[in-house]
């Protein structure tokens, strides 16, 4: 595989960390990237703001027939009609581009690569999702399934695992936000409760 081309960002490390509720996820100033984010304790995508400054959220994505649609610039739900970055159906993952979206977010997966590791954002690899090829199902190749998928599939346990992926994801808005799938399965073991960890990548050096 052809290495990846970087531009230099900020480390996650230097987002700040503070304890508490969230107001923005960068420092204040007329480049903010993904601003809006905050502690969201209710509804379908549940965020909170760690002390290191990153992010959980966990996302109900049970239903086999609804999609919740999450927007990465609140880590909230978002409402009909308001901007969207990924959306989720059991273990589905779309985004808002491609043949699943018009808002032309796109993903790179950055392979073996922990989230507190990646310190800038791919120039090239970006992938969005596809109509459906030549494979066993009519579904459209979502980015998240193309290549390395973003799990593994246990034939006996039928049991998924995230793969150790960091997917880096430009919003519908532009900003760069770096994310990895933690969990498909909450404390009870209830199937299609996602628990990712993200942060912004934002760009122009230190702040």
């Amino acid at each position: 595989m052809k290495p990846l081309s970087l531009v230099p960002l900020v480390p996650l490390a230097a987002l700040g960390a503070s304890g508490g509720c969230a107001e923005d996820i960068a420092p204040a100033g007329d480049d903010d990237v993904v601003a809006d984010a905050g502690d969201t304790p209710t509804g379908k995508a549940r965020t909170t703001r760690e002390p290191d400054g990153t992010y959980t959220s966990i996302v109900d994505a049970q239903d086999a027939e609804a999609w919740t649609v999450v927007d990465l610039e609140t880590g909230a739900e978002a409402t009909a009609g308001a901007p969207w970055d990924l959306q989720v159906q059991r273990f589905h993952l779309a985004l808002n581009g491609g043949v699943s979206g018009d808002a032309g977010v796109e993903v790179v997966a950055l392979p073996d690569l922990r989230l507190a590791d990646v310190a800038g954002v791919p120039t090239t690899g970006w992938i969005t999702d596809e109509p459906d090829g030549d494979d066993d199902n009519a579904d459209p190749d979502y980015a998240f399934e193309q290549g390395e998928r973003w799990y593994a599939y246990d034939v006996t346990s039928h049991v998924l695992t995230p793969r150790p992926i960091t997917w880096v994801i430009r919003t519908a808005e532009g900003n760069h936000v770096a994310l990895e799938i933690a969990a498909y399965y909450d404390d009870a073991g209830t199937s299609g409760v996602f628990t990712w960890r993200w942060a912004p990548l934002a760009e122009g050096g230190a702040r």
